[in-house]
């Protein structure tokens, strides 16, 4: 009897390393998806936002679509998939190259929910500045209010009522000096959920040049989709 209950204890055991060791293994699978879908969406984005930053045209728009949440896996399950928020700020930088004009970083990140853990960054270089509005929606009038920061953006894309699945980055240069724009501005029932904002020129955001001159307002642009 007691050599019975001793192979059963010893059978317990092996099946608990057993189950402790694929636990392991998983969580560091997931970990490693983390981690590698987390800096393929900041290189994406980053790699559309360069391209507008660099882009010979004076005036231009682009629409960014993000996901509401981060596929880890090939599957149907959404067990693992990631709630994020995205971040995006400017950092002054000397540059130690004396050839090049950037003396400025952009910074994007992904973090968790709570904006404690970073999961992936990536930084590209630019000169000129950016100002990034985030938003908030209105219970009352069903509608959205912006507010502007001159140092960094925090969207979060599955925030109620949130628009922050999609960005409009705005390109202004006047007289040599290039300005950058970051606005949630997620399409419903058709219409850009930012274009009042933008067009009614509340901020002030178009007084050097007219709305309909990166045609924000006169027909919608096509959207990139990450």
């Amino acid at each position: 009897m007691f050599e019975f209950t001793l192979s059963k204890l010893n059978l317990l055991i092996f099946v608990t390393a057993i189950a402790a060791i694929m636990l392991f293994f998983l969580n560091t699978v997931n970990a490693n998806l983390k981690t590698r879908q987390s800096f393929e969406l900041t290189y994406k984005i980053g790699k559309e936002l360069k391209s507008g930053i660099d882009g010979k045209s004076y005036c231009s728009i682009k629409y960014i679509t993000i996901p509401r949440t981060i596929k880890t896996n090939q599957g149907s399950s959404n067990m693992f998939n990631i709630n994020y928020k995205f971040n995006i700020a400017q950092y002054d930088y000397k540059n130690p190259n004396p050839n090049s004009s950037f003396n400025k970083k952009l910074v994007i990140a992904i973090t968790d929910q709570k904006s404690k853990k970073i999961y992936a960054a990536h930084d590209i270089d630019f000169e000129g500045d950016f100002i990034f509005y985030e938003s908030e929606y209105d219970v009352d009038t069903g509608g959205y209010s912006f507010t502007k920061n001159e140092e960094y953006g925090i969207y979060d894309p599955l925030k109620i009522k949130s628009i922050d699945t999609s960005l409009l980055f705005i390109k202004k240069v006047n007289e040599g000096k290039s300005n950058y724009y970051i606005i949630p501005c997620e399409k419903r029932n058709s219409i850009y959920s930012c274009k009042d904002f933008v067009c009614n020129n509340s901020e002030g955001i178009f007084d050097d040049i007219s709305c309909k001159d990166v045609e924000l307002c006169s027909s919608d642009l096509g959207e990139s989709s990450i």
